[in-house]
């Protein structure tokens, strides 16, 4: 059963769907995403008294995502456009809420017959477990088999 991971950092919600469909930990997708060269390149500034470092975010295309889950041996299928909940046929990634500076967030969408939901790994949702398909505009989807190879 796939258990929902929280997004540590403000932009980490691809990473946490990476945790959740793997079973494993934030810290340990963060650092897999590092290894590949995926994320926030870090960059030295100036500031007060000190040189400090500061991170971009962890924004996540599909690609970046499908590549962690292939390390991970999860398969994948091919990201494409979808605009209604109807459209997503199975278990997956989906991007919702896209917004016009070209980001969205990332969740994992459970396809069962009876009971669809989304896990969000947003933190300040009390409940990661949503059926408010209302709220959510999906924009692209991500197929992947649930269970490793």
């Amino acid at each position: 059963m796939i258990q929902r991971r929280l997004q540590h950092d403000r932009t980490g919600c691809g990473l946490a769907c990476v945790a959740m469909l793997a079973g494993i930990g934030y810290a340990q997708a963060r650092t897999l995403a590092r290894a590949l060269a995926i994320g926030p390149r870090p960059y030295r500034y100036r500031a007060g008294g000190g040189l400090r470092t500061a991170r971009a975010g962890w924004l996540t295309d599909a690609r970046q995502l499908r590549r962690m889950l292939t390390v991970l041996r999860i398969r994948s299928g091919a990201e494409r456009a979808v605009g209604d909940w109807s459209e997503c046929d199975g278990d997956g990634l989906v991007a919702i809420n896209a917004r016009e500076d070209g980001t969205w967030h990332w969740v994992v969408y459970l396809h069962d017959a009876g009971s669809p939901r989304v896990l969000d790994p947003n933190p300040r949702l009390r409940r990661g477990e949503r059926r408010d398909f209302g709220r959510m505009r999906p924009a692209r989807f991500v197929p992947v088999e649930t269970r490793p190879l």
